[in-house]
């Protein structure tokens, strides 16, 4: 589905990212996980469009990303990213309504198959009681699950998501895994970067390692002590529990 070759950034002559190869397959649900300051959140932007300017070749369906126009990608890939940054007020009714903004057009008013998509939404995320709220007066969970609402109407089969667990606490956190669970269920790949391993590790199918820019591992979940050891200079144990693998710092 998606083909990552040979891809690199960089600014003002310092590399962010380095020969960064691996494939993202349909129904994948994908844990990129480094240090700071290790290229994640570059990599994850790169895959959403954002950073045209990377070295190297991302295609998407057999489709390179530089040919797509930001409203054909739009369609196909949703990016959250980890900042929400400024909000203004506005009817969490009228964002998802605004996740069909690839669909549309100015001289196009919302038909069926628009409501039908935030009418689907509103169900599989559980928003009735938020519709005529104002976006700033929810918690931060509650305002995941709306961003996450919004990028599902746009109808999408790519979900990115840049530290979806930030300042949430760990009931909201939980929520935000099984919605993300279910959207495999509907077929969605999913893509999250992330510091929680603890939370991600039990559910992720795949995972790729970076630090300073380079792949330390890409591949399927394994838990391995030393690629840990190595991208975060920690230890990690691991339980098994009702056939889960549970990760934990040992220290």
């Amino acid at each position: 589905m998606i083909d990552i070759q040979s891809v690199g950034f960089e600014i003002d002559g310092n590399k962010i990212l380095e020969n960064i190869n691996f494939s993202i397959e349909k129904n994948d649900f994908w844990l990129i996980f480094g240090p700071n300051g290790a290229g994640k959140t570059t990599l994850l932007r790169i895959l959403a469009g954002h950073l045209p300017g990377f070295l190297g070749h991302v295609r998407l369906d057999d489709v390179n990303i530089r040919k797509l126009s930001s409203r054909n990608l739009a369609r196909q890939v949703a990016y959250l990213p980890q900042e929400e940054g400024i909000m203004l007020p506005m009817r969490v009714m009228d964002i998802l309504l605004a996740g069909r903004y690839p669909y549309g057009s100015l001289f196009k008013s919302y038909d069926q198959r628009d409501y039908r998509m935030v009418h689907e939404a509103i169900e599989f995320f559980e928003l009735g009681a938020f519709l005529n709220r104002d976006i700033l007066t929810l918690s931060g969970g509650e305002r995941k699950k709306v961003f996450l609402a919004s990028a599902f109407v746009q109808d999408v089969s790519v979900f990115l998501l840049d530290e979806p667990l930030n300042f949430l606490d760990p009931a909201a956190s939980l929520s935000v895994i099984r919605m993300l669970n279910q959207l495999r269920k509907k077929q969605k790949t999913v893509v999250v970067v992330s510091h929680y391993l603890e939370y991600f590790f039990p559910h992720v199918n795949k995972m790729l390692a970076i630090k300073e820019g380079k792949m330390v591992y890409a591949g399927e979940r394994i838990f391995s002590a030393q690629i840990f050891q190595e991208v975060f200079r920690v230890s990690y144990g691991q339980l098994n529990r009702s056939g889960r693998n549970v990760l934990y710092l040992d220290e």
